[in-house]
């Protein structure tokens, strides 16, 4: 299919052994009808978008009479590389096959042919056809007699879904041609290298099947995406952490190099995957947020310190300022917070190549009860047209094509700063003159906690240092529950590089008797393991607890589910906090201090969460 050019094709085959059916179809999808406009502003409504002005799909159609005659017609499309995109197709074609058998022997030859079954009798059930054919999302039912409209939006709906199959396809292909490189080059250096490339294979790979299911029914795209978030964090896990330890190991330049590419190339796919499962629960009206008590000063500083090393790399001067009358000890959701303030900040560093990027928070008014404040991020960078600033906070949108090119991305970031800042009660936009940079900024409605304090405005450039709080877990024991061999190998090299003593069991039987054999305080326990997972553990742990009156064990949910409800579902288990994989060092520490915190000042914890796209209780 070399010669194919995915976006174009609107092939149709209709195989039907009546004329006037060909006839039908031919006059429903060949010409522009009144139904034609009705579906586009009905389409303008539904999605929340302007009317399109781009004329519809002008589709291709070819006819055949029955089965085998349609067969050949798609072996001769094959052989030309002009396949198909859909197929209408009649049940009843006697004397040859049937729909049933045509599509199935269509099937074997052209596998991703989007089928339309067209009937105006039970000769099938969907049961029988699901015995006939297997389950498929390539499938649909259409009774007979059918309504226009109906016709038209099967076949732009199909056509559209096998060009987004084919797109897909056609990434993975380039990723793999990437990886394969890639994977030359590590194999020639030493067998940690070798380890660490296996681990990006198998996540590769990983990725391509789940990605190759990504087009099934829209019915089912919430549980897709809560199996393809398990699925790539689980194998991410091992690829970012192997990486970050081989970092801290004695390496060539050259070596060193290639840990560094694997883990820039690792931290960019979690930036997608992020993205697209925010945007799906926008999509579905899931997004929430939180609203629990936070350090403003804290929230900013931590943005702007994970920026940093990009913005030295680039040697750009990275500063913020907070007013001084701003009220520090605030309530809402540091997570989201930080999440927008990321984006933003990402970037203006991304697209200012010399200068400098700061970020300024100011105070807007000052009510009693509420800080109402102004975020707002000034680059020296490329600048936006007018043109440009006015779509910029729709989905999948970039200034212009040779931007995705040059700086990559997916295109969602802004929509999603956008929604949560609406979410907080705020607004967002973007001020700018092409050439000589933008401000974005962004206003959120936050409520003060009752015992505050105002904050001294200070300023800070790239060179920050986190507060030293070296030794704090030296020498805590903690029992982790782990099934999977990759990540147990991370997980207890890096507990034991922040100084704790650990202990292993490969599933949540195993857990329970090493607990009530050592008393552990602190147990990380893997969600999903064999015999027992880790939600059945800690519900058995506490039945213990509260029936031999023993002291609370703190236990942190280790999850690679990122969706939402993941959280409380683990919380509701009697769990103490969750941290979802792929994880960093720094945030298991950071977890473990707390918990370590709680233990040593003899207060049960409030739950604490840890990890990319998660939300602190």
């Amino acid at each position: 299919m070399s010669n194919l050019n995915p976006d174009s094709n609107h092939r149709i085959l209709v195989i039907d052994d009546n004329k006037a059916i060909h006839d039908d179809f031919k006059k429903i999808l060949g010409k522009r009808t009144m139904e034609t406009d009705h579906l586009t502003k009905a389409e303008a409504v539904l999605f929340g978008a302007e009317e399109a002005k781009s004329e519809l799909p002008q589709f291709e159609i070819d006819s055949a009479m029955q089965g085998q005659e349609g067969l050949h017609a798609i072996e001769k499309s094959l052989s030309e590389g002009r396949p198909y995109a859909m197929a209408f197709v009649d049940v009843r074609m006697p004397p040859g096959w049937d729909g049933v058998e045509t599509t199935s022997q269509i099937w074997q030859k052209y596998p991703d042919l989007q089928v339309v079954i067209c009937t105006a009798y039970s000769d099938y059930s969907w049961e029988d056809m699901l015995k006939k054919l297997g389950y498929s999302d390539r499938l649909v039912i259409l009774k007979k007699p059918f309504d226009n409209i109906e016709v038209l939006q099967l076949a732009i709906s199909m056509t559209e879904k096998w060009h987004l199959y084919y797109q897909a396809k056609m990434r993975l292909e380039d990723l793999e041609k990437m990886v394969r490189s890639r994977t030359a080059q590590l194999e020639r250096t030493n067998l940690d290298l070798a380890t660490a490339n296996n681990l990006l294979k198998i996540a590769t790979e990983k990725a391509q099947h789940m990605a190759e299911g990504a087009l099934v029914a829209s019915k089912a795209k919430s549980e897709f995406l809560a199996n393809m978030s398990h699925e790539i964090r689980t194998p991410m896990n091992g690829v970012v952490g192997m990486a970050n330890l081989l970092l801290d190991t004695p390496l060539s330049a050259e070596q060193r190099d290639y840990v560094q590419t694997i883990q820039i190339s690792a931290d960019a796919l979690l930036v997608i995957i992020n993205d697209i499962l925010d945007f799906s629960k926008i999509e579905a009206g899931k997004m929430t947020v939180d609203h629990v008590e936070f350090d403003l000063s804290q929230t900013v500083k931590g943005a702007v310190e994970l920026l940093a090393p990009r913005a030295r790399e680039k040697k750009l001067n990275l500063e913020y300022s907070i007013a001084p009358e701003i009220w520090n000890q605030l309530i809402g959701d540091p997570s989201r917070i930080r999440q927008i303030l990321l984006n933003l900040l990402g970037n203006a560093v991304k697209f200012t190549e010399k200068g400098g990027v700061t970020l300024e928070v100011t105070q807007i008014s000052k009510p009693d009860e509420e800080a109402q404040l102004r975020f707002s991020i000034h680059d020296t960078g490329i600048g936006l047209s007018e043109e440009t600033r006015k779509k910029l906070f729709q989905s999948f949108t970039q200034a212009d094509t040779s931007t995705t090119r040059k700086f990559g991305g997916t295109g969602l970031g802004l929509a999603i700063c956008k929604r949560l800042t609406e979410l907080m009660g705020g607004e967002i936009g973007v001020d700018s003159v092409p050439g000589k940079g933008s401000t974005f900024w962004f206003t959120l409605r936050l409520q003060k906690q009752k015992s505050g304090k105002l904050l001294v405005a200070n300023t800070s450039g790239p060179e920050l240092i986190a507060a030293d709080d070296a030794g704090i877990l030296n020498g805590v024991e903690v029992l982790l529950g782990e099934d999977d061999q990759i990540s147990q190998f991370v997980e207890m090299r890096q507990l034991a590089k922040i100084g704790c003593r650990v202990d292993v069991a490969v599933n949540g039987v195993e857990v329970l008797k090493a607990w009530r054999e050592k008393k552990y305080r602190v147990i990380l326990l893997d969600c999903q393991m064999p015999e027992m997972d880790g939600y059945a553990t800690v519900q058995k742990i506490r039945e213990i607890e509260r029936a031999e009156n023993l002291s609370h064990t703190h236990v942190i949910a280790l999850t690679a589910c990122a969706m939402e409800g993941d959280r409380e579902l683990c919380l509701a288990a009697g769990m103490d906090g969750y941290i979802s994989k792929p994880f960093k060092e720094h945030e298991l520490k950071d977890v473990l201090k707390k918990v370590v915190t709680e233990i040593s000042g003899k207060a049960l914890p409030a739950p604490v969460s840890c990890g990319t796209n998660n939300v602190v209780a």
